[in-house]
């Protein structure tokens, strides 16, 4: 057998040598893609091989095509609701003895780890409630996951652009869409969502989506208020009290913003 390998690999070599891949000459224009700094070819974009004496494209070029791509491609952290500074926040900025902070991790994050379900975070300000939500939202991009963190309010106004387009029902149905197939979505300030019937309408239509996404263990959302579930509408209240689902978490412990320690971004 290795007899028969060399015996290959000397008549592949030699059929190189005969009819060589590559360009002969060095092509007369440098190579859309090329980087001009690159000192591999000196910014032409192709190099000739020392083994066969022939042209071949540098890699320059695709990495520069790959950077263009990747500029192209770079999420869009403000929809998501996180500055690029805020990707790497992580559970350990979550305080302990200061509000109820740590009582509203100890629900969601092992609700993240398994990877579904529904949970409603209401009480009282300075709980930190916030700071989970984009703690929540950075830890599953980090992983991979399609997240966002967002106002009620900031997603009502979202959708509501749709109506600003051209065809109406089709960007209603992508925008719509854009925010219930998320993996996680943390939901922040929803007894300050506007009261209108469109409003209420969609709120509904939004978290009905994401309820029938946790029922089917495919998606997290995570919904945090000042006013408890009692003041929603019926249909609502009992997807947020559905056990199968998550819990409704009671935070009211003391205003965490007035003992934050100094030099405390979050």
């Amino acid at each position: 057998m290795t007899t028969q390998l060399s015996e290959f690999a000397a008549a592949f070599r030699a059929k190189l040598q005969a009819n060589p891949p590559g360009a002969p000459e060095r092509p007369a224009l440098p190579h859309s893609d090329a980087d001009k700094d690159c000192t591999r070819c000196n910014g032409w974009g192709w190099k000739k091989s020392e083994t066969l004496g022939t042209w071949f494209i540098c890699p320059c070029t695709t990495e520069t095509r790959r950077a263009l791509l990747a500029a192209q491609n770079k999420p869009d952290y403000s929809r998501m609701g996180l500055k690029e500074d805020e990707l790497g926040m992580d559970w350990k900025l979550v305080l302990p003895d200061i509000s109820d902070g740590l009582k509203a991790v100890e629900e969601v994050r092992p609700q993240y780890m398994r990877g579904y379900g529904m949970i409603f975070l209401w009480g009282t300000w300075g709980q930190g409630k916030t700071l989970i939500g984009k703690i929540l939202t950075a830890t599953a991009l980090r992983d991979g996951r399609r997240a966002a963190y967002a106002n009620m309010a900031v997603v009502l106004d979202d959708i509501r652009l749709a109506f600003d387009e051209e065809h109406k029902t089709t960007e209603l149905l992508r925008r719509m869409e854009w925010w219930s197939s998320r993996d996680v979505l943390f939901l922040d300030e929803l007894d300050k969502a506007n009261g209108t019937e469109w409003a209420e309408s969609t709120l509904f239509t939004l978290l009905d989506q994401r309820y029938v996404r946790a029922i089917r263990e495919e998606a997290l959302t995570v919904i945090a208020s000042n006013s408890s579930a009692a003041a929603l509408d019926g249909y609502l209240k009992s997807r947020l009290k559905d056990r199968r689902v998550g819990p409704v978490v009671y935070l009211n412990g003391s205003d965490g913003r007035a003992v934050m320690p100094e030099g405390y971004r979050f």
